[in-house]
């Protein structure tokens, strides 16, 4: 009696265990978002609005503001843009390291990089070679 008894507490306890291990794996499988790649060209390219209209990278390049005097400030990741600075904007959509939605500044260097500035701190995001 006393055996029979251990081994249903020995079964309860696996099953227990095993609901716990299982509902984990699923909440890790849960929080995890989903990605799907529709088109691999977008890596090299990217899109992205401005005016309503989708465009690609280069579509900053040429409509974009551009200075051709430098304009003393040294350009890099998390540089403070003046505020004299004109830029222009664009909503990102598929740029890669770049908030999907998120709107962003911009104007073209004088070396003919896309600098693409963060519009509430006015900080480089991301510099972009032509």
């Amino acid at each position: 009696m006393m055996f029979s008894r251990a081994q249903r507490k020995a079964r309860l306890f696996a099953r227990i265990g095993l609901l716990a291990v299982s509902g984990l794996a699923c909440s890790v499988a849960v929080a995890q978002p989903l990605t799907v790649r529709v088109n691999p060209q977008l890596d090299q390219r990217g899109v992205l609005m401005s005016g309503n209209e989708p465009g690609t990278i280069e579509t900053l390049f040429n409509a974009g503001p551009r200075y051709n005097e430098p304009s003393g400030v040294r350009i890099g990741r998390g540089s403070l843009i003046p505020p004299w600075l004109e830029l222009g904007s664009f909503q990102n959509v598929s740029v890669p390291g770049l908030n999907p939605v998120g709107y962003y500044g911009y104007y073209i260097s004088p070396d003919d990089r896309a600098v693409v500035v963060d519009l509430d701190s006015r900080r480089v995001v991301r510099v972009i070679v032509h």
